[in-house]
């Protein structure tokens, strides 16, 4: 595993890399109590050696910088920082997967550099839902208080909730809640920026009347294929949600997890990173450039 920092407009971005294969992918973690260890380091083994993959700490998250980023340019620093950071690695063109918030900076980022993306992974995601469950009281919540902030103090020195969390939102399978996946989460809700992060997630996220970002109007324009990964029980982002959009992307598929919540990556990872792969596979057409292109014949 190699770990890179690479400076951006917004701050520095820390990377954690593995492999050197062809096919390159780039792997976002979600808000709140994550960052790409958390969320990935159980995935990126599981690749072969055909794959290049990379995982960044989203800027607030992890050994990232963590700018004042919130409002209306909340989502637009994170597709730029990621924009630039894939320009300073010098790469064309990549496949792309990301986990609720990730998800919807990847749909973000794949509307804005379409010729980048060679397809497109939403595990989870947000960003395609139009409205927040209780949407009104939500946003009250949310907006009006620091709720949040407080509800990360409760889970950073209270392993009982930190439990309860995982068991009602993130995770499906009860025998998967482990002490030592508790341990990690609890140890990342004790790190002082955790709270401020999800907050500004979250109030970046909605308005009095709708969800932020919702793409669905725009997910047409998506010409690369798209494969929604999605949890079959998740209850902060329903999967009915994701069958009501999928036929808008031309090359738009989804795969159910059965059983799974919000934070498959940590329940299902081998079949996650199964699907990735069956749907990465090159196709020989794809290589015919490369097959015949001509050699350079010095004289």
């Amino acid at each position: 595993m190699e770990e890179l920092n690479i400076n951006t407009s917004y701050g520095k971005i820390h990377i954690y890399k593995r492999g050197s294969g062809e096919k390159i992918l780039f792997l976002l973690h979600g808000s709140g109590g994550d960052n790409a260890m958390l969320s990935w380091w159980g995935m990126m083994k599981n690749f072969t050696r055909e794959y290049t993959v990379y995982a960044p700490d989203l800027l607030g998250y992890g050994k990232s910088d963590k700018p004042d980023i919130q409002g209306e340019h909340f989502y637009e620093a994170h597709i730029e920082a990621l924009n630039e950071a894939v320009e300073q690695l010098d790469i064309h063109v990549f496949y792309l997967a990301g986990l609720s918030m990730g998800g919807a900076v990847s749909i973000g980022y794949a509307l804005k550099y379409p010729k980048k993306v060679k397809a497109l992974f939403p595990i989870d995601s947000w960003g395609v839902t139009q409205a927040l469950p209780f949407h009104i009281f939500s946003y009250w919540l949310i907006q009006k208080t620091n709720f949040t902030l407080w509800q990360y103090k409760l889970l950073g020195k209270n392993k009982w909730l930190t439990q309860y969390m995982l068991q009602y939102s993130l995770i499906g399978s009860k025998r998967k809640i482990t002490n030592k996946l508790v341990n990690e989460v609890q140890k990342v809700c004790q790190e002082e920026n955790t709270g401020k992060a999800m907050q500004d997630f979250q109030r970046s996220s909605c308005d009095r009347k709708s969800a932020i970002p919702c793409y669905v109007q725009q997910l047409h324009k998506l010409k690369m294929p798209v494969i929604f990964i999605h949890g079959e029980k998740d209850p902060l982002v329903p999967v009915k949600d994701i069958f009501k959009v999928v036929n808008l992307c031309p090359k738009g598929q989804i795969h159910v997890l059965k059983g799974c919540k919000h934070w498959p990556v940590r329940e299902r990872p081998e079949e996650i990173s199964m699907v990735i792969q069956d749907n990465t596979k090159e196709k020989p057409a794809e290589r015919v450039d490369q097959i015949l292109k001509p050699a350079t014949v010095k004289t």
